[in-house]
This record gives structure tokens, C-alpha cells and sequence, in this order.
């Protein structure tokens, strides 16, 4: 695995802060959001709310150890650069990176034999402002020079080639697929991706994710109704949830079948046993709620391809974005999901990485999958960061 998350860049330091029950949210500072170009009639204004959870030094790539120009790296996505950089450390924590300038090469670095068939699927984060005005602002202030430099652009900033990129800047051979599914876009990817080790379309699959939102010192204005916390904190399942708050992040996960694994003396950090997927169709309120029936549809299907007994289950990391519609369906699904098996109460924990770092758009699944690895690696129960109630229970006492 390998990762970029607010305040961790590696397992001991995302550990941490998950096991302290750390909210690594930032909340800007007036000085940090003039800094930043946010008008001051906007960011002092009664409802605005100035916080995200950011990551540091996002402008470094090392262009050509990616046989990359300069010139080719700065029409490209920051998104793109990232993703990259994150698979390749992915590819090569887990001892099957090869020299990203040698096309086929990956699989030599620590393993022998032939090359092996890699896969990856790819999810990117959607833009704040259009994409349009991103390219003007950042990429293209002068405009385009030709239809060639902007087919270059093109390729450099659509979710259409990070998936394509990544494969031809490092060598994959096997599929390479951009999965776009809103927030559930990169557990998507980790679906299909085990699919495809599965069925035997490639020996490895990276699935990955990367939301980049720049800049990243921003804030919005809060809106009664809106799924944005007036807050500007982020608290799931919690009785004063008020909404969600935005992120930034970057991760993948390499996936190999489990007897392959074990053949080739790979560290496995966990293993999926098995998955759902599926959709609300028409039944839900509106195109964006969520429907209790879908979500207990997914988890059922997940838990009889894996054989499970959700009795068995002690910890279900959720969704949980903090809003007060989506957590009380989500909560309804999964309950419903358990009790096809169980009438056992009080044994399941709930989490939501949320609470510690935001919501990350496509790769909020992502982050989510590694910090259950986590909790299973140090067989600990994290607390919720922000946690302070039940809904129904008193409000707490004034400090």
C-alpha cells in the first residue's frame, strides 16, 4: 500500500492519529485564506466556513524518473502526478516495482522469475471550480497554442488517462481502467480490481484514488440543507452532526490472489473475502440521497460471497460523512444487513475515518479500506474523533 492523507504520509503516522482519535481537519486562519486569494468580504462573512483536510508539498515530481519532460509535467494534473508517484511506492512496498523508464518492467525489483501482468484502476477527484477555469487559471493562461498542445492538455487533466498513464509510465501490462462512481469511486475500483485478480485477467491489480483539490486553503459558504457542516466539524453518527467536511488525499493498494500470494512469500496486510456492489435504481427519495435498501443490499451481497455471519463481525467501518440524513440511512442498512443473521446487539463498533481527515471524495474508500487494515493489524478499536454523543441521549453539560 502507499498513501498521501491529512497529516500522514505512512502507516505508523495514519495509525496514530487514528488510535488518538486525532482530527487533522485544518481551520484556516483569516490570514491563510487572504494568503490564498478568498476575498475578505467572503471569508468574514457569518456563514462562511474556512476548513479541509490538506496535505503538504504537493507542487515536488520528479519528472524524469517518469521519463517525464518539464514541460509535460507542468500541463499535468496534479491529480495525475500523484497517482503516479502513488502507485509506483505501492508497486514497490510491495517488491514489484521495476524502473518506470523500462516499459514491461515491473515485477524484477524483488522478485524472480517473469515479469508479471499488473493492472490498474484508477479513480480521480472532480474539480471545485469547472474544469475550464481550473485550465485557464493554472494550466493554459494564454491560451492554446494548437489543436496538438491541447490534445496534451487534454491527456494531462481529464479522468479519462490516469488509469492509461500510470500503466504507460510504469510499464502495466494488464487492464487499465478509470473508475468514476462519485464517493464510492475507488472501492469500485477495488471491487473490479479483485475481480480482475480473480478471474485471472492480470496476477496483480493496483487499485487507487487521488482528489486533489487546489488550492487547498479554501473554505464555502455554509447553506441550511446543504450536506456541509456549519461547524466546520466533522462528527458521524454523532447527536450534534451538523454535515460533512472536504479533503485531499492519494492512495493504492496492491491486490494479488491470496494462494499466489502466499506462493511468493508476499506480506499480506489483509485479505478482501468478498464484495458487493449494486445500485438504489429509482428507489430513493432523490438522485443524491441515499437509500437504506441499496446499502443493505451491498452489505448482504459482500457477506455471502465472503461466507460471513455478520455475527462474527466486531468492527464495520461506514461511510459516515456526519450528515443528518445519510448516517441515519446508513445506520438503517446496515442494521438491517446484520439482522438477515443476527439478533445480537451492542457487539459491533462503528467508524468513520471521516471524523480524523475529512471527506476525500473518490478517495474516501480507499482511505477507509487501509484504516480497517489497521485496526485488524493492531487489533485495537479506535475511538470516533469529534464523538460526543449518541442522537437521543442528553446534551453534554456546558464546559
Amino acid at each position: 500500500m502507499s498513501f498521501r492523507l491529512p497529516g500522514a504520509d505512512t502507516p505508523e503516522e495514519f495509525w496514530r492519529t487514528i488510535h488518538d482519535g486525532a482530527d487533522r481537519i485544518r481551520r484556516f486562519t483569516e490570514a491563510e485564506l487572504a494568503a490564498a486569494g478568498v476575498p475578505e468580504e467572503q471569508y468574514r462573512a457569518d456563514d462562511f466556513v474556512g476548513a479541509s483536510g490538506v496535505l503538504e508539498g504537493i507542487a515536488g515530481f520528479d519528472a524524469s524518473f517518469f521519463g517525464m519532460s518539464a514541460h509535460e509535467a507542468r500541463i499535468t494534473d496534479p491529480q495525475h502526478r500523484l497517482f503516479l508517484e502513488c502507485v509506483h511506492h505501492a508497486l514497490e512496498n510491495a517488491g514489484y516495482a521495476g524502473d518506470p523508464n523500462g516499459a514491461g518492467s515491473a515485477g524484477h525489483s524483488s522478485h524472480s522469475g517473469p515479469a508479471h501482468e499488473i493492472g490498474v484502476y484508477a479513480s480521480t477527484g472532480y474539480h471545485l471550480y469547472s474544469l475550464q477555469t481550473y485550465l485557464q487559471n493554472n494550466v493554459l493562461p494564454h491560451g492554446v497554442a494548437d489543436w496538438v498542445a491541447g490534445l496534451q492538455v487534454t491527456v494531462g487533466n481529464f479522468t479519462d488517462f490516469t488509469a492509461n498513464r500510470a500503466a504507460y509510465r510504469l510499464g502495466l501490462t494488464g487492464p487499465a481502467v478509470n473508475v468514476q462512481t462519485a464517493c464510492s469511486s475507488s472501492l469500485t475500483a477495488v471491487a473490479l480490481a479483485a475481480q480482475s485478480v480473480a478471474h485471472g485477467e492480470c496476477d496483480i491489480a493496483v487499485a487507487g484514488a487521488t482528489a486533489l483539490h487546489v488550492p487547498q486553503v479554501l473554505g464555502y459558504q455554509y447553506v441550511k440543507g446543504s450536506i456541509l457542516s456549519k461547524s466546520g466539524y466533522l462528527r458521524p453518527f454523532d447527536a450534534d452532526a451538523d454535515g460533512t467536511v472536504g479533503g485531499t488525499g492519494v492512495a493504492a493498494v496492491v491486490l494479488k490472489r491470496l494462494d499466489r500470494a502466499l506462493a511468493d512469500g508476499d506480506h499480506i496486510h489483509g485479505v478482501i473475502r468478498g464484495w458487493g456492489v449494486n445500485n438504489d435504481g429509482a428507489d430513493k427519495r432523490a438522485f443524491s440521497a441515499p437509500s437504506a435498501d441499496g446499502q443493505r443490499g451491498a452489505i448482504r451481497r459482500a457477506l455471502e460471497r465472503a461466507g460471513v455471519d455478520a455475527g462474527t463481525v466486531g468492527y464495520l467501518e461506514t461511510h459516515g460523512t456526519g450528515t443528518f440524513k445519510g448516517d441515519p440511512i446508513e445506520f438503517e442498512g446496515a442494521t438491517a444487513a446484520f439482522r438477515a443473521d443476527t439478533d445480537r446487539t451492542g457487539y459491533c463498533a462503528l467508524g468513520s475515518v471521516k471524523a480524523n481527515i475529512g471527506h476525500l471524495d473518490v478517495c474516501s474508500g480507499l482511505a477507509s479500506l487501509i484504516k480497517t487494515l489497521l485496526v485488524l493489524r493492531h487489533k485495537v478499536i479506535p475511538p470516533m474523533a469529534n464523538f460526543r454523543r449518541r442522537p437521543g441521549s442528553a446534551a453534554p453539560r456546558p464546559a
